[in-house]
């Protein structure tokens, strides 16, 4: 007896499994280049990924905390630039005087998913993840895409969010903002 598909189950989630299957039998292991850098739970190749490496802060008690790395294969970035330009209206002329100051930061926002290739929900990752995003300093960040294009090193957490979706036990979408930052030796400063 031949099995028939239900497009209502799954349209809402319930054949996500059957989705997989198709989607990893439908890619072949020499359809993967040197490129790829892996392949995510879905199968599809992975071309970059977004790693927090282990790092310390200390808090305002003056405790040292600790937070442990974390390796997400399945973000979305868009960066944007704005620059610093003084704009100066004068009296009797259309327009405004724009001086360059200086190169603004970089706005960084990011779409992605924790997932555990297992059918369990990733709490551990889910833990790490929010860890880092409440760390109140800069933090290191390794992704080719922000390091070698734009050469952002590290960011400064501005917002984020991790809703729990309904029907998707081992996935949690999360998303943050962030800026950013490069040190400034206190050296830089007096010199100048």
């Amino acid at each position: 007896m031949a099995q028939r598909f239900n497009p209502q189950l799954i349209a809402t989630g319930g054949g996500i499994s059957i989705i997989k299957t198709i989607v990893s039998s439908a890619i072949v292991p020499s359809q993967i280049t040197d490129e790829n850098i892996g392949v995510s739970y879905l199968g599809t190749p992975v071309m970059d990924k977004l790693e927090f490496p282990n790092g310390s802060y200390t808090d305002l008690d003056g405790n040292k905390i600790d937070y442990g790395d974390i390796s997400i294969d399945t973000v979305v970035f868009t960066v944007n630039k704005v620059r610093n330009i003084v704009k100066t209206s004068i009296q009797g002329r259309n327009g405004t005087v724009k001086e360059y100051v200086s190169e603004g930061d970089y706005s960084i926002s990011c779409n992605g998913v924790i997932s555990n290739r297992d059918n369990f929900f990733p709490e551990d990752q889910a833990r790490s993840l929010r860890q880092i995003f409440e760390v109140p300093q800069q933090v290191e960040v390794v992704c080719s895409y922000l390091n070698n294009v734009h050469e952002i090193l590290n960011i400064v957490i501005e917002s984020w969010s991790m809703p729990f979706s309904v029907g998707k036990r081992n996935e949690i979408p999360f998303s943050f903002i962030a800026i950013s930052d490069s040190p400034i030796e206190v050296n830089e400063l007096e010199s100048q």
